[in-house]
């Protein structure tokens, strides 16, 4: 995976090139469609050698540097990204620090270090609603003032909607809505594709094999909270003795009333698998809402619940 962390080390080939400056939190259609026109840009401008599209990002988010203490919105951890990205036709990924130095950046510094000095780009290709430099004073019309002065041309993506008249733009924000509602169809079209969660698993407390119904635990840190409660899940191994297998289950996400449990995590229960996963990475994908997290009296109404939760997850996961 082309992803760098310091503009040292980028490669010489990826001067020259296509960039593609934004968030890209969730990769969604609208992300996914500003890079199909920044890879139809390269192929324009193609010469001697291939000219290659590199996407600029910025980690943490500049949301997060200036409210450290808010509740993350973060729908894609980086590594995730950048497989994303790649996975669309970009061939590299930098992911530059957004740290005071960044935030104290003016406008006109970004425009010739960043995009001119560091990168050389030909064309640079941008959201409708981007902003740069301190206090967002660059805007798309200063940069397009920029090209034209040292010869780089910029695109403009406008907001792309999906097909049904009326319907609100793809953006981060609107999948996060439909997350938080529980509205998964509705998040998955706005994707293009399930929403992953991708995180290592960790020691629990064992009770879900006291009940045969062993899980594996994933920290929900850094990322946005969907509705809490019981959901259909895909399953890939990312890594480990079984990394690259594909899975599928079912996951409760939350607080476990029922055990008092503080921190929120996702609790996964592998259809027809028996395996020492602990420490790999697993990438889970939610498919459908089954029900609310709710609270248990006893042990026995749990158990039958989660069978329950079982039958209507594998339900839905027949048609996959």
């Amino acid at each position: 995976m082309g992803l760098f962390r310091d503009l040292s080390q980028l490669p010489e080939t990826a001067k020259g090139g296509v960039l593609v400056i934004g968030n890209f939190d969730g990769v969604h259609k609208g992300h996914q469609a500003v890079l199909s026109r920044a890879l139809e840009k390269a192929q324009e401008i193609e010469g001697d050698r291939k000219t290659e599209v590199t996407v600029l990002v910025f980690d943490p988010h500049p949301r997060q540097y200036f409210a450290p203490h808010a509740p993350s919105l973060r729908l894609t951890r980086l590594e995730t990204r950048a497989r994303l990205l790649e996975q669309y036709g970009a061939t590299n990924i930098v992911a530059l620090t957004f740290n005071k130095n960044m935030a104290e950046m003016s406008a006109e510094d970004f425009i010739q270090k960043i995009i001119i000095e560091s990168f050389d780009a030909r064309a640079v290709c941008i959201g409708h609603d981007f902003h740069f430099g301190k206090n967002r004073a660059g805007t798309p019309d200063m940069l397009k003032t920029a090209g034209d002065m040292h010869g780089f041309d910029v695109l403009f993506i406008a907001a792309v909607s999906p097909d049904n008249a009326g319907e609100r733009p793809y953006s981060s924000t609107a999948i996060r809505e439909c997350l938080t509602r529980g509205e998964i169809s509705q998040a998955t079209n706005l994707l293009g594709d399930y929403w992953r969660l991708e995180a290592d698993v960790q020691q629990g407390d064992q009770r879900g094999r006291t009940i045969d119904f062993p899980t594996a635990n994933l920290s929900l840190e850094d990322y946005h909270l969907p509705l809490f409660g019981v959901y259909a899940v895909t399953i890939e191994m990312l890594n480990g003795s079984f990394g690259g297998q594909k899975f599928t289950g079912v996951a409760n996400l939350g607080i476990r009333p029922s055990f008092e449990t503080e921190a929120p995590r996702l609790e996964v229960f592998i259809f027809d698998f028996d395996g020492d996963i602990y420490g790999d990475t697993l990438s889970v994908g939610l498919v459908d809402f089954i029900r609310p997290e709710q609270q248990f009296d006893n042990l026995d109404a749990l158990k039958a619940q989660i069978a329950r939760d079982v039958q209507s997850a594998r339900e839905v996961l027949a048609s996959l």
